[in-house]
């Protein structure tokens, strides 16, 4: 077996297993500080669950769809790697989002005036929502999304807009996951200042107040040959040192190294960040901090993205928008669908359109084990009669994620002191990923760099 060592004598050095985007933050973080920097990664390709693949003339994501770039650290870290020359904005039109209401897909209000006029929600739902303004803070650090929801905005709004909501960014189930973890923003928002809008308002006003710029504009972009090709971008100053197709099968500690084992050979490092899904992360340093095992326990969320390619002619709906969201309350298996090919350019053939739909998550863990006849037949029946469309696709693809998204549910701040715990017990190691600080890949980005940032400064 031919050995391979990531060890630099003359600096530190760091192994990260994990090239997703919080292994790739870290990675070139630390690299930009001058360490030696080896990174691991099982799959054939930097970029975690960012999985881009071209068939039959379609571009499909299996994972993520769009990066959302919001965050004045992100658009920093992404403009000094050369990564937003060529990304593409999404079509003005991704504004425009729609529900399943009575039948028919209705675009979601935007402003106050559309919220007034949307049949989305009832007079006395619309009027609830203005209840914001009156409610008393919570005071249970543990409140669910959707009683914190509820209590704010009113139960119709919160089943209408939030399930949808919370089914597409985390496949989760409202009544389960915990604010103060999946949406820690909007949560101090409230005890901070008494109130959602409050808060919105009170931020606006600071800024004006200290002179500081606007708040940045959001960006929702993609890159012509997908999420893909932005791992791509970012993986190339790496070069040899960026292992893919590579499983970690052990790794110990030796004379105050990390020393981890594969078929392809053996990496050593001073420190080892773990930038993996958390039951990859409880196998690996599970022998080296038995607190680390409890990561196993984390609730996940599994997910089927069914793509979809069609000619034209064959959808009536003018697929107009980003996608359609669809509520549970409304009986619908199909979780939602996204207009791909209107989002950006390059992602059908000429005359014919690519939906991607999803199905599964928390609330239906059994789509997770119907064939892929199965799984195209039961989004088609949801979603056939939405968009009008007409006939066999001429194009379908199944991808499976048997554990796609951790679920921030009650209980989830044993996981973060199992955490502090190993890393506190085995100095050196570092768990990170999207368990931990977000899910998003922009907040998973933040946390890698983040978290090499600490890493450099604690050498002094």
């Amino acid at each position: 077996m031919t050995v391979m060592t990531s060890v630099n004598s003359c600096g530190p050095s760091a192994l990260i297993i994990g090239a997703g985007a919080t292994g790739m933050g870290a990675a070139l973080t630390l690299r930009e500080a001058g360490w030696a920097v080896t990174v691991v990664t099982e799959d054939p390709a930097p970029g975690g669950s960012a999985r881009t693949f071209r068939e039959e003339g379609f571009l499909c994501e299996a994972g993520p769809n769009t990066a959302l770039l919001s965050k004045p650290e992100v658009v920093a870290f992404l403009e000094k790697h050369r990564a937003l020359a060529t990304a593409l904005d999404a079509a003005p039109n991704a504004k425009r989002r729609f529900l399943l209401r009575d039948d028919r897909l209705l675009a979601i209000p935007t402003a106050p005036p559309a919220l007034l006029g949307t049949p989305l929600l009832s007079p006395l739902g619309k009027l609830r929502v203005l209840g914001d303004l009156f409610a008393p803070r919570g005071t249970d650090d543990d409140e669910s999304v959707l009683t914190f929801f509820a209590r704010r905005i009113g139960r119709e709004a919160a089943r209408e807009f939030l399930d949808p909501f919370v089914s597409g960014i985390y496949a989760g189930d409202p009544s389960r996951l915990v604010m103060r973890h999946a949406m820690p923003a909007i949560f101090q928002m409230e005890r901070e200042h008494g109130g959602i809008v409050r808060g919105f308002i009170a931020k606006a006003k600071a800024r004006r107040r200290e002179g500081g710029p606007p708040r940045t504009k959001s960006r929702l972009v993609s890159w012509p040959l997908g999420i893909g090709q932005l791992f791509s971008i970012l993986s190339e100053p790496l070069g040899p040192s960026l292992m893919t197709s590579t499983r970690i099968e052990e790794i110990t500690r030796q004379a105050g190294k990390f020393v981890a084992r594969s078929e392809r050979g053996t990496f050593e490092a001073n420190h080892l960040i773990l930038a993996t899904p958390a039951r990859e992360a409880a196998r690996l340093a599970g022998p080296l901090s038995e607190p680390a095992r409890k990561l196993l326990d984390i609730p996940q969320a599994p997910m089927c993205v069914v793509h979809l390619g069609y000619r034209r002619e064959k959808i009536g709906h003018p697929l107009d928008g980003f996608g359609a969201l669809i509520s549970r309350a409304r009986g619908v298996r199909t979780l939602g669908v996204l207009f791909s090919s209107t989002l950006f350019p390059g992602r059908a053939p000429e005359n014919h359109v690519l939906l991607t739909a999803f199905i599964g998550g928390r609330k239906d863990p059994e789509a997770l084990h119907l064939n892929d006849r199965d799984l195209t037949a039961a989004v088609l029946f949801d979603i056939a009669p939405l968009l009008g469309i007409q006939g066999n696709p001429a194009f379908h693809r199944v991808t499976r994620w048997p554990e796609a998204i951790p679920q921030y549910e009650a209980g989830h701040d044993r996981f973060i002191a199992a955490c502090e715990a190993a890393e506190s017990q085995c100095p050196g190691l570092h768990l990170a990923g999207n368990y931990r600080g977000g899910i998003s890949m922009p907040d998973c980005l933040v946390q890698g760099t983040q978290l090499a940032s600490r890493i450099i400064a604690s050498q002094g």
